[in-house]
């Protein structure tokens, strides 16, 4: 990963030197993301994804008339889902003896009591970056236009805080301190990525972009569009 990188950069570098088109860019868009989850009559259902807002900064170059480079560094918002706590009935059951009429003896239980046991209710926020490293090609669509077609490797960072309520504190748990557990997981990937956008020409150095971006995640995929302005040098 950090040689991709370096290797990114010395392009960049290399491409602004020898007089290359090199921009920069921001973008404002929206990260949907559908991830794996599990629905149950049993217990509460878990999050199957997320809509939120995100921003983007990005410096690239052009290294040949028709393909480049570029480095984005992407943050989402922050995200935010319930899980609502469900109930389970637990019955127990009273053991009732039985004569037959040949004289045997059998068994045989009645419901006694339903104990209803409530699962925690579940407060989920999310955050996502990416430091993305794209190869793209350029394609002529007009006489200010350029459509642009982009492969490469996203590097994410995800942080995740998960609150869990106890309206009811079973005896048999250990002590919930207020009736509430946090847990924060930070987890790190190296995940594909593919896109396809268009450059729009407002003047010599200023071009309209939107596009549309796809990349994996461990359990699922997030689709990214947006829109932004970049200024060519």
């Amino acid at each position: 990963m950090v040689r991709l990188l370096v290797a990114l950069l010395l392009v960049l570098f290399a491409a602004s030197a020898s007089g290359q088109s090199v921009y920069v860019a921001g973008t404002i868009g929206a990260d949907v993301s559908r991830v794996s989850h599990t629905d149950s009559i049993f217990s509460p259902g878990t999050p199957n994804g997320s809509e939120t807002f995100s921003g983007s900064l990005r410096v690239g170059s052009a290294i040949g008339q028709n393909w480049g480079v570029e480095l984005e560094f992407v943050q989402s918002a922050r995200s935010h889902e319930q899980v609502a706590s469900s109930i389970l009935p637990l019955a127990t059951s009273t053991a009732l003896g039985l004569a037959t009429a040949t004289g045997g003896f059998s068994i045989s239980a009645t419901p006694a009591n339903v104990i209803p046991i409530r699962f925690p209710e579940t407060d989920i926020r999310r955050s996502h970056s990416d430091f993305d490293a794209i190869i793209w090609g350029r394609q002529r669509a007009g006489g200010k236009v350029d459509l642009v077609y982009l492969g490469g490797v996203a590097f994410s960072r995800e942080r995740m805080e998960v609150t869990q309520s106890f309206p009811i504190v079973i005896a048999l748990l250990p002590p919930v301190p207020n009736g509430m557990l946090r847990t924060t997981t930070i987890t790190y990937g190296t995940r594909p990525l593919a896109g396809v956008e268009a450059r729009i020409r407002f003047t010599s150095h200023v071009s309209l972009i939107p596009g549309v971006r796809l990349q994996g995640l461990a359990d699922g995929w997030l689709l990214r569009p947006y829109v932004g302005l970049g200024w060519f040098f």
